[in-house]
Order: C-alpha cells, then sequence, then structure tokens
C-alpha cells in the first residue's frame, strides 16, 4: 500500500472511529510509518479515547512508533524509542495472562516487546523462556476456528532467533530465523521479517564461515525493500556483517573498512553488537593495530552492561579476541592462562590453543588437537580451516609429508580458491610449501593479496607453563611468605615446596624469589 493509501486510509478511520480497522492497520503497516505519515498517524491515534487504547494494546505500541519517527527519525536515535517500547511490553506483559489471551495480535505483540526488554538486560534465558510460552499459545489459538490472524508472522520466530543468536545456540537460531523466513515469505506485507531473518541468517553463516551459505541469504536478501529507511539499518545489518566476514575472508580491506563503517566498532547500541564486535577484532587482528585492538577490549564492558557482556556469544566473543591479539602481540604465557581460565576443553579456544603449541614447537600436541577438533560438531568452519592447516604444518616441521598431505587434501574441500584470511595466519615460509605441497588453488586475485598480506602471528613465542602447585606456590610467595609459612599453609613439607619454588624458578629463568617473581608478571604468569 502507498503512502498515499494510508493517509486516505487513515482519514477514513478517523471519521468513522473505527479503532478496530486503525489497530489492523496500525499491525501490518507500522514499520513503513514515518515522515508526514506518522504525524498524521499520530493525530488519529491522539482522537482514540482512552478506555479504547487500554482495550487495545497494539494502539499503544503504534502510538510510540508514530511519536518517536517524528522526534528521532535517524537510526543512531533508536535507543530512546526500544526503551520506550519495551518497558511497555514488560508493564503490560506482567498483567497478561498468556495461557488466558484469546488475541494472537495481542499476544504477539506485548509478548516480543517484553522478550526485547529482557534481551536488553541480558536476560536471554527468561526471554526465550517467555518466547516458547508465547508459541505454544499462538499455536493453540491459531488452530481455533475464527481465531484472529497473527500480525507479521514469522515476527516471534524472528525474535526468538535472535535471543538464541545471543546465547552462542547457532543451531536453534538458524532454526528459528529459516521459520522466521518461510512464514514471513508467505505475507506480502511482511517484507520487514523477512528482510530481518534473512540478515540474520547471512549474519549467522558469515560468523561460522560458511561462506556460501551467507551469500545464498545475501542474494534472498535483495528479493526484500525495507518498509521504511528509519528501520533498514537495523533490518539489514546482519547482511552488512556477512558481507564483511566476506571481504575478511577473500582479504579486502577496502570492502571490509566499509562495511565497518556501516556497523561501528562493536560500542554502538545495536543487539548484534557481539557479531559487530567479533568482525572489528578480527579486522584489527589481520589490518589494524593489535595493541590498539587490545585497548578497544576495555572499551566493550563499558558500552554495554555487564549483564550482556558477561555471557553467551558477547563472552565468546570478547575472549576469544583477547586470546588471539594476545598471542599476536607476543603475549603467549597471558593468552594461554586466559585460555585454561576460561574452557580450557572447549573447541571454540582449541585453534588459538594449537596455535600456542606450535608457535612454542610442540608438533605433535598440535597434531593430536586438530585430529580431535577440526570435524567436531561444535567447531566452526572458521576454525576447522586454520586448524587443519596448523595440522600440516606441524607435519610438515616433524617430516612427515604424507601426514600434512592428508591434511591439506581436506583443507581443500573446505577452502575456496578466493578465501585468503586461514593462509595469511601462517607464517609465510609455511605458507608456501603448504601452498606447493597441497596443491591449494588461488584466484589471481586471491593470490595478489595474500602475497601483500603481513604477518599476523610471530614465528616462535615463549610460553612458559607452570603446574597449579608451582602456580599456587608463586602467589604464596608473592604474598609475602616464607617457604616453611607456605609449606604449614599447604600442609606439606618445607623440602616439597622448595623442590616446587626451583621448578618454578628454572622455568622462569631466575634465581630468585624478587626475579622470579618480576618475572612472573612480565609474562603474565601471575
Amino acid at each position: 500500500m502507498s503512502v498515499g493509501d494510508l493517509s486516505e486510509k487513515l482519514a477514513r478511520i478517523a471519521e468513522d472511529c473505527d479503532w478496530t480497522a486503525l489497530e489492523a492497520l496500525c499491525d501490518q503497516h507500522i514499520l513503513a510509518v514515518e515522515g508526514e505519515l506518522a504525524n498524521r498517524l499520530l493525530f488519529v491515534l491522539s482522537q482514540v479515547p482512552d478506555e479504547e487504547l487500554r482495550a487495545r494494546p497494539r494502539l499503544m505500541f503504534s502510538w510510540i512508533g508514530a511519536y518517536h519517527a517524528i522526534k528521532q527519525p535517524h537510526v543512531s536515535e533508536l535507543r530512546p524509542y526500544l526503551r520506550h517500547y519495551t518497558e511497555l511490553g514488560a508493564r503490560l506483559a506482567a498483567t497478561m495472562d498468556i495461557a488466558g489471551e484469546t488475541s494472537a495480535a495481542t499476544l504477539v505483540t506485548v509478548g516480543t516487546a517484553a522478550m526485547i526488554g529482557l534481551r536488553m538486560r541480558g536476560a536471554s534465558a527468561e526471554a526465550e523462556e517467555l518466547g516458547e510460552r508465547l508459541t505454544a499459545r499462538a499455536a493453540r489459538l491459531g488452530a481455533l476456528p475464527g481465531a484472529d490472524a497473527e500480525p507479521r508472522p514469522g515476527w516471534l520466530a524472528m525474535q526468538r532467533g535472535l535471543t538464541r543468536s545471543l546465547m552462542d545456540d547457532f543451531p536453534g537460531a538458524v532454526e528459528l530465523y529459516r521459520q522466521a523466513y518461510e512464514r514471513a515469505t508467505a505475507e506480502p506485507e511482511t517484507a520487514a521479517t523477512a528482510l530481518n531473518a534473512a540478515a540474520n541468517l547471512a549474519m549467522i553463516f558469515g560468523h561460522l564461515g560458511h561462506g556460501d551459505l551467507a551469500r545464498q541469504w545475501l542474494d534472498r536478501m535483495r528479493g526484500f525493500e525495507s518498509p521504511s529507511e528509519r528501520v533498514r539499518f537495523l533490518l539489514t545489518v546482519g547482511g552488512t556483517i556477512a558481507r564483511g566476514w566476506d571481504a575478511l575472508d577473500r582479504y579486502d580491506e577496502a570492502s571490509l573498512a566499509d562495511c565497518l563503517a556501516t556497523t561501528g566498532d562493536g560500542t554502538r547500541q545495536l543487539e548484534v553488537w557481539p557479531f559487530v564486535a567479533a568482525l572489528s577484532f578480527a579486522h584489527g587482528l589481520c589490518f589494524g593495530d593489535t595493541a590498539l585492538s587490545l585497548a578497544q577490549l576495555g572499551t566493550l564492558p563499558l558500552s554495554h552492561a555487564p549483564e550482556l557482556v558477561g555471557q553467551g556469544t558477547a563472552f565468546r566473543v570478547i575472549r576469544r579476541a583477547h586470546v588471539d591479539l594476545l598471542i599476536a602481540t607476543g603475549q603467549a604465557t597471558r593468552a594461554l592462562r586466559l585460555i585454561k581460565e576460561t574452557d580450557p576443553k572447549g573447541s571454540w579456544l582449541t585453534l588459538p590453543a594449537a596455535r600456542l603449541r606450535l608457535l612454542n614447537g610442540e608438533y605433535e600436541a598440535v597434531r593430536a588437537m586438530a585430529a580431535r577438533t577440526s570435524w567436531h560438531e561444535t567447531t566452526s568452519r572458521r576454525d576447522a580451516r586454520p586448524m587443519l592447516l596448523l595440522k600440516a604444518v606441524a607435519a610438515l616441521r616433524m617430516g612427515d609429508d604424507a601426514e600434512a598431505r592428508k591434511s591439506l587434501v581436506l583443507v581443500r574441500r573446505v577452502r575456496p580458491p578466493d578465501e585468503v584470511l586461514s593462509l595469511a595466519a601462517l607464517p609465510p615460509a609455511d605458507r608456501d610449501e603448504v601452498i606447493r605441497l597441497g596443491e591449494l588453488p588461488l584466484t589471481d586475485a586471491a593470490a595478489r593479496r595474500l602475497a601483500r598480506a603481513r604477518p599476523v602471528f610471530p614465528d616462535r613465542v615463549e610460553l612458559v607453563e607452570l603446574t597449579n602447585r608451582e602456580q599456587v606456590v608463586l602467589a604464596e610467595l608473592d604474598a609475602g611468605l616464607t617457604i616453611g609459612e607456605v609449606a604449614r599453609k599447604l600442609v606439606v613439607s618445607v623440602n616439597t615446596v622448595r623442590t616446587q619454588v626451583k621448578s618454578a624458578y628454572r622455568k622462569l629463568n631466575a634465581s630468585s624469589r624478587e626475579g622470579a617473581l618480576m618475572r612472573a608478571y612480565e609474562l603474565g604468569v601471575l
């Protein structure tokens, strides 16, 4: 429906005081409201009697949408709207009987607003529990004869998919996004939901390294128009992130910079900010100043609520970036300590752990780690490619060309010819040998970009690894205790503590307490 048609329909509704028709109109077209049309809608809504507004909560949400479309017309100013919107959702949901609600439209409109509010406060698990209850009730209502239609089909599944995305449940998110897309494409008025679902599917697949699938969903995005410029950015930002990963995979720095100019660096108030941050840190690792990127890690907790930073996808993105950047700046012991403190057996940290072992000359350990996790179901395609390459490099350095070829055969299956990123992360000498031995295909453009790639990680690192007991003893010495006091506190003999102290000193290349503690702090052991 054109803007002119909507204006004419609004005029007839106002004349007839047909608030049911107004409710239906807003359900379908509220995202398209901006400019003069927003003024007209707000005028009509101001004529709705208070008792009608209370009986029709969807009109309250429409009032908020129209008001903020006038007051904050730019996407950078949507935060006040979202706060107003989610506060209303929380108030209404607190008094709504989900099991007894008879309007699917009201159920979904109020419920999803409450879900978004919970998510924004870091309560993603609670938001998903609410989403499950809403889905179950909406399904029951849909099966009843004469039930009202759900506004914006697929919107509830779309919001649940976003919740799962932030919870680091990517299989669950993909399934819900697909449901949202399929439901939304069945209705011509729900292009916004279909566009949003396609964009977020592209984002997930790009994040995980499935470039071919990401491009398929980017292509599907082109079949849908945004209902208004005001909401276009929020609906399509996932697609921009996916294009950024595609550019990074190809080592196309200019295209990647264009994408980041649109998305920002992860400090912007977007729900998908963890995915933006992951891309931004990858850019800093490959093309930027790694020390500056390390400093930027400290700005994210200041830009978002602590509850958001410390869980789910956000936590993993920040922790993984921290480990990678520490390795890139030569702080290997700090990186290893961070891995052990976080999740030493988690597949999402296996790649940087294997890289540390390779740079420390522990080639057999690299081969074992790669064999165990390269094809694990929780290992992303983005990590599988470099993991297999590290295994090949470890085999080459051990003189086992046959084993290296086996890994490289697998690399050819998961690496497209225009992909540069996984190869660029290898030391140049190893990279050339891997390409030659594995006959890895490269397009002309990929070969040129790879030739210009700077080293991402050092050739070797100094890795000091203390045992748990050595770590404890050193910490007690740092606290000022004598060896005898440490022995009494740990209920062991003095000789045992002396042996552990000597071992820690040897690993730290120190001959005194002061020297050992200084070295421990320099390396990040303490």
